[in-house]
C-alpha cells in the first residue's frame, strides 16, 4: 500500500529512526497514512472531501440566503439619473467570494470529470435566488459524488481535494473547509438514550457532538466516567448511539 498523495500522517506513529520514537522528541508522526485500493488518498482524507462536497448545496444555500439581492449596488451602471438618495447597505464582500469559491469548485470538478478543462472561475448570478443555487450545487455534486472513487485514482484529486479540505496559504483565499469553519451549519451536541459501554459506569450520560466539518469525527464522550470513544471507523459508535435522549448544553 502506499502513503496518502496530500502526505497524511499517523498522529503518534513513529519510524524506528525517528528521534520520537518510544518516547520524547517534537515530531506528531512520521508514519504515512495508508491509501484505499487504487485512490491516492487516505480514507480520513477521501471521507472528508466526500463529506464536505455534500454539504456543499446547503452551505451555497445558507450564503445566498444571506446575500439579498435587492441589497446589492450595481456600480456598472451609469449613476444618476434617479430619485433615490439613500444607498443600500454593501453586501460584506467575503459573503460574495466564498458563494463564488464553492460555485467555482463544483463547476470546475465536473468540468474534469465530463474530460474538459475548467478554465477561470464560476461566479453566483446577482438575480439567482436559494432554490436556483440550491438545484445547480445538488445536481454537481451528484455527479461529482458518484464519479469521487474513480476521481481519487487520478492525480487530479490531489488539488482537488486541496481545495475542500486544505488550509490557504492566505487568509484572503477559501477552501470550502474554511467556509464551513466561517459559517458553522453543525448540529446542536445531544445526550444519547443509550448507556455508557463502560461496565462499571452504565449511566446515560454520553454526550454525542457533532463534527464543526462535515466527513470530520463526530465526538462521543460520558460526562460522568470521562469515557471517550476512539476513532470510529466503521461507523460502530455511531450505530451505538443513534437515539437521542434531549438536547445538550
Amino acid at each position: 500500500m502506499q502513503g496518502c498523495a496530500r502526505g497524511c500522517r499517523r498522529r503518534g506513529e513513529h519510524f524506528a529512526a525517528c528521534p520520537s520514537y518510544g518516547g520524547g522528541g517534537d515530531c506528531r508522526g512520521c508514519v504515512p497514512r495508508e491509501t484505499v485500493g487504487d485512490s491516492l488518498l487516505c480514507g480520513r482524507c477521501f471521507g472528508r472531501v466526500r463529506g464536505l462536497i455534500a454539504g456543499a448545496p446547503d452551505m451555497l444555500a445558507h450564503l445566498r440566503a444571506m446575500i439579498d439581492p435587492l441589497k446589492g449596488t450595481d456600480y456598472s451602471r451609469e449613476q444618476g439619473g434617479g430619485s433615490r438618495t439613500d444607498a443600500p447597505p454593501p453586501v460584506p464582500v467575503e459573503l460574495l467570494d466564498a458563494a463564488d469559491y464553492i460555485t467555482t469548485v463544483l463547476w470546475s470538478a465536473v468540468e474534469v470529470i465530463e474530460g474538459r478543462m475548467p478554465v477561470g472561475r464560476m461566479q453566483v448570478p446577482v438575480a439567482a435566488g436559494v432554490v436556483v443555487v440550491h438545484d445547480f450545487a445538488e445536481h454537481a455534486v451528484q455527479v461529482i459524488l458518484e464519479a469521487l472513487p474513480r476521481l481519487s485514482e487520478r492525480d487530479e484529486i490531489v488539488p482537488f481535494a486541496d481545495a475542500v479540505i486544505g488550509r490557504p496559504a492566505s487568509r484572503d483565499e477559501w477552501t470550502l473547509r474554511t467556509i464551513f469553519e466561517r459559517w458553522s451549519l453543525r448540529d446542536e451536541p445531544w445526550w444519547a438514550a443509550q448507556p455508557c459501554p463502560v461496565p462499571s459506569c452504565g449511566l446515560r450520560a454520553v454526550k454525542v457532538t457533532p463534527p464543526e466539518i462535515p466527513g470530520d469525527e463526530t465526538r462521543y464522550e460520558c460526562a460522568k466516567c470521562g469515557w471517550v470513544a476512539p476513532e470510529d471507523t466503521d461507523g460502530f459508535w455511531a450505530d451505538a448511539f443513534s437515539r437521542r435522549e434531549g438536547r445538550a448544553a
